[in-house]
């Protein structure tokens, strides 16, 4: 019952793991659409998750640290193999579609918005000086503006400091504790040789005895 805990736990964790690096890998393929794009309600669809699992199983074949920054600095246009032929098999024109445009490589991005030249007149504004009121009395109604309008200049816009693109993992740069730095591999390992583990009644059944330091298998 202890191993199989063990085991259910070490299944859980990878589950864990895996959820964690499909998420950055959407965060690192939402970055180089616009948020009212077409691809990224597809990218968040449920329809599209089973496609980022796979795209994370290609992409964990290390550690979980060097996985974790592998789904962040992922290209959007490097679709694995296995990716493009299930996307290309699927049923939902919108999974081959947003396929397509992601090894297209084209991100058709707009821009900033323009910015509309209407709102660079200034005209009359309250607190109103007396003989603008009086004036603006006569104009009730007028669409066309008054005399009283003119023009003005935007400043320069400040530069703004570039900002990492990529998706931060909190779970890899955050703080840590002692228990992060635990090989849990390792430590299924120790407790499945422990004396607690060995002397359940599930090795005793099976003749497993302690004779002094050591463990002997009992025909």
């Amino acid at each position: 019952q202890l191993v199989q805990a063990q085991r259910k736990k070490m299944a859980v964790w990878r589950d864990l793991t895996r959820l964690r690096h499909r998420d950055l890998l959407r965060t690192a393929l939402l970055n180089a659409f616009e948020q009212d794009q077409l691809e990224s309600r597809i990218l968040q669809s449920s329809k599209f998750q089973p496609f980022l699992g796979q795209w994370v199983d290609s992409l964990s074949t290390g550690s979980a640290k060097s996985a974790g920054l592998a789904c962040r600095e992922v290209d959007p246009q490097a679709v694995p193999k296995q990716v493009q032929e299930a996307a290309k098999s699927s049923k939902d024109p919108e999974v081959r579609w947003l396929a397509r445009r992601l090894l297209s490589g084209e991100r058709m991005l707009r821009g900033p918005a323009h910015f509309p030249s209407t709102l660079l007149m200034k005209g009359p504004s309250y607190p109103f000086q007396p003989w603008e009121f009086t004036y603006l009395k006569t104009r009730t109604g007028c669409i066309r503006g008054t005399e009283l309008t003119k023009k003005i200049t935007l400043p320069e816009p400040k530069e703004v400091p570039a900002k990492d693109p990529r998706p931060k993992d909190l779970w890899a740069d955050s703080c840590m504790d002692n228990e992060d730095f635990i090989d849990l591999q390792k430590l299924q390992d120790d407790q499945w040789m422990s004396p607690r583990c060995l002397s359940s009644p599930y090795f005793s059944s099976r003749g497993l005895r302690q004779v002094g330091s050591d463990w002997l298998l009992l025909a």
